[in-house]
């Protein structure tokens, strides 16, 4: 029996398969990516070295530096200059010299030289329906164009809602810097405000340039005045006092306010001799009479 056992087992070992020498096995590895900490830091810190991945955009952007000089948190306030902004967004530089302008912000389209070239802000209601939208729009036409004509400007506009188009309010234009506000026609030289409608006001001065627009010279000794007889003659064939602007003039050109109250003011004056030469003859006369009846 133990010879029959022995002989068995051989018998199985010889049977089985010749074992082959193992093959290196290549496995791809998996690298996690790494965590980031979105949690703002309690006080500044810089990073111990840059990150693996060199696409990834930080959720603060120059505050992990100790000395940054921008603020750009998830949430908050955001500083340009700053990194303590006092409101949704602050820009801050230094002061000038008085020399040249620090500038904060510039809006700017791409350059177009007959095409309307107008970067402007929005102020909007926020309504997305459009039969609600309103806003107020500032900006600048910063060249010309071939469609309306006008000058370089600085507008402010306002669409109210229900309105298709946008009106324009107030406008700085850069020719000679005129001021026109409302729709009003502003092609016209020499003057420098343009206002429809009308004005209304609490007090207004007016500046005298030139010092004989003002008449106290009628007053003085050499002084002609014009005699009565001839006065009646021209208020006969002009229909309007010497030196004043006739209706045609004033509906044509206009009425300048200075000038008008300097001319009323001077036949007021004229006015005042013609009474003083009056009563000096009705004393003469009167002195006559009283010769005759004596």
């Amino acid at each position: 029996m133990f010879i029959l056992a022995v002989f068995s087992t051989a018998i199985a070992v010889a049977q089985m398969p010749v074992t082959q020498p193992r093959k290196k096995v290549m496995y791809k590895t998996t690298v996690k990516k790494p965590v980031y900490i979105t949690k703002k830091p309690t006080s500044a810190w810089s990073p111990v070295q840059k990150p693996a991945l060199r696409n990834i955009v930080y959720q603060y952007i120059d505050t992990v530096n100790k000395n940054a000089e921008n603020f750009f948190p998830s949430t908050n306030n955001v500083g340009i200059g700053t990194n303590a902004p006092q409101a949704a967004l602050e820009i801050r530089r230094n002061a000038g010299d008085g020399l040249s302008k620090n500038f904060l912000l510039q809006l700017s389209n791409n350059w177009a030289s007959k095409g309307l070239n107008e970067p402007s802000i929005m102020f909007s209601n926020g309504d997305l329906n459009p039969a609600n939208v309103s806003y107020w729009t500032l900006g600048a036409k910063v060249s010309g164009n071939e469609v309306d004509k006008n000058p370089i400007a600085f507008k402010i506009g306002f669409k109210a809602p229900n309105e298709p188009d946008e009106h324009e309010f107030f406008s700085i234009d850069s020719y000679q810097g005129r001021v026109k506000i409302g729709n009003c026609n502003a092609n016209v030289d020499g003057y420098k405000l343009y206002v429809e409608e009308g004005i209304i006001t609490e007090k207004i001065k007016v500046a005298v340039k030139n010092s004989e627009d003002w008449y106290d010279n009628v007053f003085n000794h050499d002084y002609k005045l014009m005699p009565l007889t001839d006065l009646e003659k021209y208020l006969n064939n002009n229909k309007h006092l010497p030196d004043m602007p006739t209706t045609s003039e004033v509906t044509t050109t206009g009425l300048d306010l200075g000038k008008t109250q300097g001319l009323l003011l001077k036949k007021v004056e004229e006015l005042t001799l013609y009474l003083i030469e009056l009563k000096k003859d009705l004393e003469q006369t009167k002195k006559e009479l009283a010769e005759l009846k004596k």
